[in-house]
């Protein structure tokens, strides 16, 4: 199930709030006081059967559907609706699945000492209990405490279970019992040492239950209460929702930056959001600049308004603008942004932020500490390298580096761009280049359910589509490569004077009237019709030699093709196939990037 929409008046300190058109990661800021939390209650509630607020939900599998009795239901703030409550409380989860609820992780996650319960020898695997239909809607500090007994009831059942495998008298060898009944801790292991690398999760005894421990770089064993608080959250927050095989559900995430550090942050939602082969739903309640900044150009970023009264309170931050006086400033007050001691990467596009989110996304695999920002256009960049020395001498703790599209540039024109080490050019013509590979895309439609309605969308008819708008659009890039080879090649240069102090006045004013005459005469005979004519027929042919030799999903304008490929073929918003194509490649199919990779990492 997923929320499409939600309204809740007169809800202390809510007086008015309705956001619609929800989509799969949705971000809610606002002020101290501002009613995130209390909005996060109302959620809660409402699926409960309280009525505290208007929901919509669309129904995301069948079996949704078949208990709506439609593909949408919704209740209506003072009442309750009784189909939706019958099918929250009559949802059955066994073997660890989570199926079709909600999930909450509120802000209150100090854990007190864990009382651990005694274990005996033949205990029952605790996922073959049947979960309760409201097991994540109770308080996360309760949860950490049941998933401690939990983690140690289950290797003791492990360890019973490889007894009895023995004893049946099996012939099969010892690692190939292990295969066959894998230790239950491993996938706990292995997260441990993403979240935190250099980092290694121990093994634990079930005979005496007692907290983790782990081996730093060095090999020092440690306690986990040892980690920094912002270490111990992200752990205990992921270990607790990959207990459970979520998918289907809503996750309400409050704060999720508390006691973190922004890279740990973004690492947090990042695991979180591949839980459940993308098919949850997250709703994040936060005051993180840094989160807000990546996620506004998805169009789901909203900031609550305290001050408002009458109108709603919820305004999209992407439709704001400078007309907004009032509650842009108060945006302003509440996201401040500072990055002394990361290295700052500016980045290129009309799009600005659009494109901040997809580097932003890919740094976070691979240069975690770098802070992207958007800069605009292609002369930004430009202007910002010729200066970039002097800013770096002159502020302490910043470090900065640039990244730009390598549109009509020739090898001669990048290399010199990139002498100095610290902007680098794509590989391919735009980032949206990257965004066209055909796997992917196909596994992106299946994400968003847009095979559901149009079983003909297949990994083969994307393919094929796109070279349908390749072909379609030859007239299109000849004509931007020309304006982009003439803007690159061909300019007037401003003549100099030298030896000011031998020459009057009317020396300065001929001799500046004769180079000007020598500088235009020499870039009309450059740029003449013969040789602009000639310039365009070859590059009309290497286009279309492009096509042929399958080199076009580099060479063409990656802008449109995907622009064209959103609307006339997938029918939905660019946006949100972007962002599902990060999220997608990122963890199956990461060397799309890997020209990306590769620049991050050279800036380390």
């Amino acid at each position: 199930m997923k929320i499409t929409s939600l309204e809740i008046k007169d809800f202390p300190p809510i007086k008015n709030l309705k956001i619609e058109n929800l989509g799969d990661v949705v971000v809610i800021a606002g002020a101290n006081g501002s009613g995130k939390s209390r909005l996060k209650e109302a959620i809660v509630g409402a699926l409960q059967g309280s009525g505290q607020m208007s929901l919509s939900l669309i129904a995301t599998r069948e079996k949704e559907r078949e208990d709506f009795g439609g593909s949408e239901i919704s209740t209506v703030q003072g009442s309750n609706n009784s189909i939706l409550t019958k099918y929250i409380q009559n949802r059955k989860y066994g073997k660890g699945q989570y199926v079709g609820s909600l999930v909450q992780i509120d802000s209150r996650r100090n854990i007190q000492t864990i009382q651990y319960n005694p274990i005996g020898w033949r205990v029952s695997d605790p996922d073959e209990q049947e979960t309760p239909s409201t097991f994540y809607y109770q308080d996360f500090g309760n949860r950490w405490q049941d998933f401690m007994n939990y983690i140690h009831l289950k290797v003791a059942a492990y360890d019973r279970d490889l007894t009895d495998e023995v004893k049946s008298g099996t012939n099969i060898t010892a690692d190939e019992i292990k295969k066959k009944i894998p230790h239950p801790l491993e996938r706990y292991k292995e997260i441990f040492s993403v979240l935190l690398p250099n980092k290694i999760l121990l093994d634990i005894d079930p005979a005496s239950p007692r907290e983790f421990s782990y081996k730093d770089s060095e090999g020092v064993q440690l306690t986990f209460s040892s980690l920094s608080s912002g270490e111990q959250e992200v752990v205990k927050i992921v270990f607790d929702v990959i207990r459970k095989e979520i998918n289907h559900s809503v996750i309400i995430v409050d704060e999720p930056e508390l006691h973190l550090h922004p890279t740990l942050t973004f690492k947090l939602i990042e695991t979180l959001k591949a839980i459940g082969n993308h098919t949850n739903q997250f709703i994040f309640l936060t005051h993180s600049a840094d989160l807000i900044s990546t996620y506004y150009s998805t169009g789901n970023v909203y900031f609550i308004d305290s001050q408002q009264s009458g109108s709603n309170q919820a305004h999209k931050l992407s439709d704001l603008n400078h007309g907004h006086h009032d509650i842009v400033d108060l945006i302003g007050e509440n996201l401040g942004l500072f990055a002394v001691g990361k290295k700052l990467v500016f980045v290129e596009g009309e799009d600005s932020s659009i494109d901040r989110l997809a580097y932003h996304s890919i740094a976070q695999k691979y240069l975690s500490e770098a802070k992207i920002t958007p800069i605009g256009s292609v002369e930004n960049i430009i202007t910002l390298n010729t200066i970039e020395e002097q800013i770096r001498n002159s502020i302490f703790g910043i470090d900065f580096y640039m990244i730009r599209d390598r549109d009509g540039l020739s090898s001669t024109q990048i290399n010199a761009l990139e002498k100095n080490g610290r902007i680098r050019c794509l590989k391919k013509r735009h980032l949206e280049n990257y965004f066209l590979d055909a796997e992917v895309l196909f596994k992106v439609a299946q994400k968003l359910y847009l095979t559901v309605s149009r079983p003909e969308i297949t990994q083969q008819y994307i393919e094929d589509q796109l070279k349908v708008i390749a072909s379609n659009q030859i007239k299109l890039n000849l004509l931007q490569n020309t304006k982009e080879y003439v803007s690159a090649n061909h300019n007037f240069n401003i003549p100099t004077v030298k030896s000011l102090d031998v020459k009057t006045c009317d020396d300065i004013v001929a001799e500046f009237s004769t180079e000007t005459t020598n500088e235009l005469n020499s870039l009309s005979n450059n740029l003449s019709t013969g040789n602009l004519t000639s310039w365009m027929n070859s590059e009309k042919t290497r286009l279309e030699n492009a096509l042929t030799n399958n080199s076009w999903k580099d060479e063409f304008q990656g802008k449109a093709l995907f622009s064209k490929l959103c609307s006339d073929v997938l029918s939905e918003d660019k946006i949100k196939i972007r962002q599902a194509y990060i999220d997608v490649a990122l963890i199956e199919k990461p060397s799309v990037f890997d020209d990306i990779k590769n620049i991050l990492e050279s800036f380390n």
